[in-house]
């Protein structure tokens, strides 16, 4: 009988023994009034573009699949990304950029680093979501929209 390792069940392991809860010690709003998030636009969904597909669910419902923890952690990733962007002052003019060229360039790598660690997180979620490891998944195969393992 030869050992087989579950490469799905070793890596959700491996993440849950070394993720940090992003919960934990949450300050109360300093400000003591509503974020504006909640009265802006909404992000679009790209409906249209997802029905182009015969997912098994929307990203919207993906997401609530996630558990608590990770959508805090990739949330929380996501906030950081975007804030690290503002400190790193691409999208500033050369007089509105903070004055320390270091903290600047750390903050690069920052968002940067963010980015890259929340695709390699969900990347290692998406066989559970949309299909096996591998070769394509079977909404993709059973389509047509994607060609058959070789």
């Amino acid at each position: 009988m030869s050992a087989r390792i579950n490469r799905r069940a070793l890596t959700a392991g491996i993440l849950a023994a070394t993720a940090t809860s992003v919960i934990a010690d949450v300050p109360a709003n300093p400000w003591g009034h509503a974020l504006r998030g909640d009265d802006t636009a909404r992000l679009p969904d790209h409906a249209a573009f997802w029905a182009r597909m015969p997912l098994p669910f929307t990203p919207a419902q993906a997401w609530r699949l996630l558990s608590p923890e990770t959508q805090a952690e990739i949330g929380a990733a996501v906030i950081g990304m975007v804030l690290a962007e503002y400190v790193s002052g691409d999208m500033h003019g050369d007089e509105d950029h903070f004055y320390d060229d270091a903290l600047r360039g750390d903050a690069m790598d920052v968002g940067s680093d963010l980015l890259t660690r929340i695709e390699r997180h969900l990347w290692v979620l998406f066989p559970d979501l949309y299909g096996p490891d591998g070769d394509h998944p079977a909404w993709a195969l059973n389509s047509g929209m994607a060609p058959p393992a070789t």
